[in-house]
Order: C-alpha cells, then structure tokens, then sequence
C-alpha cells in the first residue's frame, strides 16, 4: 500500500520508538505522539492504530472506540514481552519491544486492508438500502437513479474483490470476528450500532 494517504497513528510514550515507526511507515500519512490525551484526540480520525500498551485509557468511550477497533482488528498494541498476555484489548495484533521494521509495515498495512475492507461493506450497504427505495418507488426517475446507484454497487464490489483478492487467513478470520461467539471481547448485534 505504498504511497496511499490513509492515517496511521502511532502513540508511545518513548518518543525514539515513535520516531523509529515514524521512519519506518514513511510511506504512509502518520500522525505521532507521546502524549495518552493527544493519543484519544487523534482516535477517531486515524485508519489504523498503532498505541503502545501503556498508554491506554481503561474506561469510557475512549474503551468503547478501542474495543471497536480491536473486534474489527484495525488497532495493534506495542508492548514489552512481560505486558504480551495482560493486555485486554489485543486480539492477535500484539507487537512485542523491540519490533523489526518488516512486522510493523507488514502489520500497519494488514490493519489498513482491513480498515478499507470495513469501509467498502458499510458504503454497499447504504447504496443497497438506497438502491432498494429507489426500486420501491417504482417511478421512471427511480428507476434511472436506480441504475446509477448499481453501477455505483458495482464500482464497489469489484474493488471489494480485488481487496478479498489480498486477504490471508487472518485477514478473513479478522473480516468475520464478530459472527464469533465466546471471544475476549464480545460481538455485538448490528441492532446495536444503530
């Protein structure tokens, strides 16, 4: 994914290990701090997450947006090898201190690809809810809108199989997570995000 323009934030207390990610994903737009607050103000803009174990809040909506994020596997934890089986919201995405640059740009593009590929699902919906209205309403206007709505469907699906196209066994078990009963963090019904 080199060269794209999706936001990575790195967050770690020890600003040499943010300037060492920093060089590294230097293909991609990163947002950087040392600082926990700085750390959740930048939350809900960044594509992917990588946030040092330490630095993570316990409570509230900022634990809601981490979970999320875990579930959906668009987060990794950088933590030391002590901290690898105390951390609550990592879900297989844990980068043990110190971290080889191969692993942390191979994981950082994982989470993006699985970011895009949440993205495109949530875009075909609201265009098949939109398109089932416009089908509902049985006009000829409808009906013209209706096929440019299709072929804005179709425009997604083929991107959404050239993503697939890239996936590993992670990436799909990360895609269907939440259809998984019985994990650390529970799914929850889609009822709820509405």
């Amino acid at each position: 994914m080199a060269g794209n323009t999706n936001t990575v934030l790195v967050a770690d207390d020890d600003p040499a290990v943010v300037d060492q990610l920093r060089l590294w994903l230097d293909d991609y737009r990163v947002e950087a701090t040392t600082d926990g607050d700085e750390a959740i103000a930048r939350l809900a803009t960044a594509d992917a997450v990588v946030v040092d174990h330490d630095l993570l809040p316990v409570s509230g909506a900022v634990a809601a947006e981490l979970e999320h994020r875990a579930t959906t596997q668009t987060m990794a934890i950088l933590c030391e090898s002590t901290d690898a089986h105390n951390c609550p919201f990592s879900i297989g995405n844990t980068l043990v201190k110190p971290v080889e640059k191969d692993t942390v740009v191979e994981t950082v593009d994982r989470l993006l690809r699985r970011a895009r590929y949440d993205e495109l699902i949530a875009e075909c919906t609201t265009l098949a809810t939109k398109r089932g209205a416009l089908e509902a309403g049985g006009d000829t206007a409808s009906g013209a809108r209706s096929e440019t709505v299709q072929r804005d469907l179709d425009e997604l699906f083929t991107e959404l199989d050239d993503l697939v196209g890239t996936f590993d066994s992670d990436d799909f078990r990360a895609a269907f997570a939440t259809c998984e009963v019985g994990t650390a963090i529970q799914p929850r019904c889609a009822s709820e995000f509405s």
